[in-house]
């Protein structure tokens, strides 16, 4: 009888390369948001409009 899906050593590779992108889209959206903040004075530029 199949016990389902098994994984294989390799998904783990993809795991974390998921994980790192996760980690880079992350800063990039908190480093977007510092400069927005420094540039327009607000977290949000065009929140007001």
């Amino acid at each position: 009888m199949s016990e389902g899906p098994q994984s294989s050593p390799g998904s783990d590779v993809y795991t974390m390369l998921l994980a790192i992108a996760c980690v880079f889209v992350l800063t990039a959206t908190i480093l977007l948001l510092v400069r927005g903040q420094q540039l327009f004075g607000s977290w949000l530029p065009f929140g007001g409009v």
